[in-house]
């Protein structure tokens, strides 16, 4: 289940709104964040039948044509998650320079990914223990060193990383 609280920017209409659904309803988008170059990539992506001047749309079209090399050409800030629907697996991925926070919880059975931590807290899920090296980076740096977070089980995915998350093969993580 995915879900979203939408700051409105590029296209204010109804139909940006977020999740978004790709035409042929096969991807299903969550996007915090904002591509740059979104009006480069939609001229390149003529065939698909846009309906929305928002540069989410340009996001699921793209992933519909290059599938995960789309990270490469996009230039911004972001953290966002794409459910397909045919092959039954979400991909999460984070902005080069890591501007947009995208955290998560991972056991055996769950997998709960959000761009804040009391989103994951919230759901009960996670041991809601303190880090102890956690905390050890917040009182000498002021702050906590990725992929740690100061709670025990949850972590930040690096920035310029992407998990591929199965029910077969569990959370696969790579670079871009």
């Amino acid at each position: 289940q995915l879900g979203h609280r939408r700051l409105s920017i590029i296209d204010v209409s109804e139909s940006a709104n977020q999740p978004m659904h790709s035409v042929d309803g096969n991807l299903v988008l969550v996007f915090n964040g904002e591509l740059y170059n979104y009006k480069e990539l939609k001229a390149q992506l003529t065939e698909y039948p846009f309906v929305t001047n928002s540069d989410t749309e340009v996001v699921l079209a793209a992933f519909q044509k290059w599938g995960e090399h789309a990270l490469r050409a996009f230039n911004g800030i972001f953290a966002f998650a794409i459910w397909n629907r045919k092959t039954q697996e979400i991909l999460i991925a984070r902005d080069r320079m890591g501007v947009k926070p995208l955290y998560y919880f991972s056991s055996n059975d769950v997998f709960i990914f959000s761009s804040s931590l009391k989103s994951i807290l919230a759901t009960n899920r996670s041991g809601r223990r303190l880090s102890k090296s956690g905390l050890v980076d917040y009182l000498r740096y002021q702050t906590v060193h990725a992929p740690q977070t100061i709670v025990e089980d949850i972590q930040v995915l690096m920035p310029g990383q992407f998990v591929r998350v199965t029910e077969e093969e569990g959370p696969v993580f790579k670079s871009y």
